[in-house]
């Protein structure tokens, strides 16, 4: 949204203020090295749909203060990233953990927020007016401190992987058995202690996919039926698609047969993995809203140059509507097979759920004879010399070209 057009919005609110109380999230920052706010707003009835994202960039006042009317017509989710706490990374920004404030508003809501934002660049807020936020920023506060552990850890299994050291892998993996455990032992601590509170379904949305149902099996119905029902109803589909990919993991070892899919191309032919059979195959999963992805497309298109004549990349786009999809082909030039995987598949036929995919990119080589070669997680220089790997051994024999 342009901020032009924003502001004056804004002083119109300020205006009427005294007069008549408007919807809106007031924000009071102190010790912000960087006065520019991104707030994003996010129905809940289109939660994970990129293209639903609305975004502004704005300034805080000289006092740090900025009035944000909620002019909302359901309920959703709205994300406050200071751009003081963010990281540059290639194609954007990142935050993490207790550097950016979620917040789930109702039409009519009033939310107040004041931060302090410390050297570390963590950030504390305190939120009056919504009883419900302020409860779920302490569950989330709590729940942070597993989610960096696991990033930690994650990233620490990464190099172990690419420096081939199986014994640290074994060890880390140890160690984020420990840390998932811990995790999923605070959830339902959290969940039992509040099931009939309205942050009971909050909890659910963070549960372990094989307790979705039970937990929601415990919630009051009027509680069912409130506000978080569209999420909740989101977390259920998605809990059923992890159960899914779990019974499909099994089977994704080095040298099993790669699970078949099709798919339909820009043009709107179907495309079946099976038919490619016979030239070895790089399975690409993107999407346009992921910054980690775009950051990788030079390296694959020069992977793609360079066995142009003996591999197939198949980029298979996630998460994204059909217009954001092409114009991210078009934008970033993806000159190879280009899929795209629509929410609306069954879950069984879809080469996420297929291939296990939890995190984006996922790249997976498959040899020449319809067999997993390599699944790699993540963007990392690394892959692309397994790549080169695989490819030599893949390269055909004199005999087979004669």
């Amino acid at each position: 949204m342009n901020n032009r057009k924003l502001l004056p919005a804004i002083l119109l609110m300020l205006t009427a203020a005294a007069c008549s109380p408007k919807p809106e999230i007031r924000l009071v920052f102190g010790s912000l090295g960087n006065d520019t706010l991104q707030i994003e707003c996010m129905p809940f009835s289109r939660a994970g749909d990129p293209a639903a994202l609305m975004s502004d960039t704005l300034l805080l006042g000289p006092d740090g203060r900025l009035d944000y009317p909620l002019p909302l017509r359901e309920p959703c989710i709205v994300t406050v990233k200071p751009f003081a706490t963010s990281q540059t990374i290639p194609g954007g920004r990142l935050w993490r953990g207790n550097m950016m404030l979620r917040l789930y508003a109702a039409p009519g809501d009033r939310i107040s927020v004041t931060a302090e934002t410390a050297e570390d660049r963590d950030t504390e807020f305190v939120i009056s007016g919504s009883d419900l936020n302020s409860k779920i920023r302490e569950f989330d506060q709590q729940l942070v401190v597993y989610a960096d552990r696991t990033e930690e850890t994650a990233m620490q299994m990464n190099r172990a992987y690419a420096e081939g050291d199986d014994a640290a892998l074994d060890s880390l993996r140890s160690v984020l058995d420990g840390i998932r455990s811990s995790s999923i032992g605070f959830i339902s601590g959290s969940f039992r202690q509040s099931v009939g509170s309205e942050v009971a379904p909050y909890i659910i949305l963070a549960a372990p996919a094989d307790s979705v149902e039970t937990y929601m099996a415990l919630l009051p119905e009027r509680t069912l039926d409130g506000m978080f029902r569209p999420l909740l109803e989101l977390t259920r589909k998605k809990a059923a698609e992890t159960l899914l990919k779990k019974m499909a993991q099994a089977g994704l070892t080095t040298g099993a047969a790669a699970p078949d899919f099709s798919l339909s191309d820009i043009d709107g032919n179907d495309v079946t993995l099976s038919e490619l059979k016979g030239k070895t195959v790089l399975l690409d999963f993107w999407g346009t809203w992921c910054h980690a992805c775009i950051s990788g497309i030079p390296q694959l298109k020069q992977a793609a140059a360079k066995y142009a004549d003996r591999l197939v990349v198949v980029s298979i786009d996630c998460r994204d509507d059909k217009e954001a999809w092409l114009a991210g082909v078009e934008k970033y030039g993806l000159g190879w097979t280009n899929l795209r995987e629509e929410d609306s598949m069954p879950s069984s036929e879809k080469p996420t759920v297929l291939y296990n995919v939890t995190a984006f990119p996922t790249k997976v080589v498959i040899g020449a004879d319809g067999r997993i070669r390599e699944i790699a997680v993540g963007e990392y220089p690394e892959f692309y010399d397994r790549l080169d790997r695989i490819m030599e051994d893949e390269r055909p024999s004199a005999a087979e070209t004669e």
